[in-house]
């Protein structure tokens, strides 16, 4: 990535060649486009690594509570839930699902059927693979606006951007994806256009 570039240049001087990471499009691309997906935000990350930004999200959960109160949270990785869940309000518990540690055979179906992937990283990223994965899915992305999610998502064409670690900013970013159906598709739409840049049978040629 350009930030993986500028550290490397920066601390070592000289210059480097930018190849992105690659993805393999395919595995992640539903078979009907247009399927019905689960009315439900997806979060995937260490659940106890503050830089991934579960807590931002959980914070916001309210506010998005508020404007669509059945909507359901999917939360995949590692880390031990009990311990984030003791201080959660009643609603935002019972909206919350979380399935640990994932396969990446289901990770990829849990990318296939939720609506919105939220990434509500709060630095420390390089890259972003898991974006391109998610817009690959067909799943609409909402990022924190750190530098490499912004590079990846074309500064908001491929995906909802919010102000990084603003739970009230991530809040209006999914009410307002969930509340307008052609700008999410349009948005879905981009974002797969924009994951095929990054398949490996792209990339392998810069390699």
């Amino acid at each position: 990535s350009q930030e993986a570039r500028r550290t490397l240049t920066g601390h070592v001087g000289g210059d480097a060649v930018l190849i992105p990471n690659g993805v393999r499009v395919k595995d992640f691309t539903p078979e009907v486009h247009d399927r019905q997906r689960r009315r439900e935000l997806l979060f995937l990350g260490r659940i106890e690594e503050p830089r991934k930004g579960l807590s931002v999200l959980l914070e916001a959960m309210p506010a998005i509570l508020d404007q669509v109160p059945d909507l359901k949270v999917v939360v995949a990785g590692p880390g031990d839930n009990e311990e984030i869940r003791e201080d959660l309000p009643d609603r935002v518990d019972r909206a919350l699902t979380f399935y640990g540690s994932v396969s990446d055979e289901r990770k990829q179906e849990l990318l296939r059927e939720a609506q919105v992937y939220v990434a509500p990283h709060t630095g420390g990223e390089s890259f972003g693979i898991v974006l391109v994965e998610s817009m690959a899915a067909g799943a609409c992305v909402v990022a924190s606006d750190i530098p490499a999610f912004r590079t990846v998502l074309e500064d908001g064409k491929a995906g909802r951007l919010f102000t990084t670690k603003d739970p009230a900013a991530l809040a209006d970013a999914v009410l307002s994806v969930l509340a307008d159906d052609a700008a999410r598709r349009a948005l879905v739409t981009r974002g797969y256009a924009r994951a095929s840049q990054y398949d490996w049978d792209t990339v392998v040629d810069d390699v």
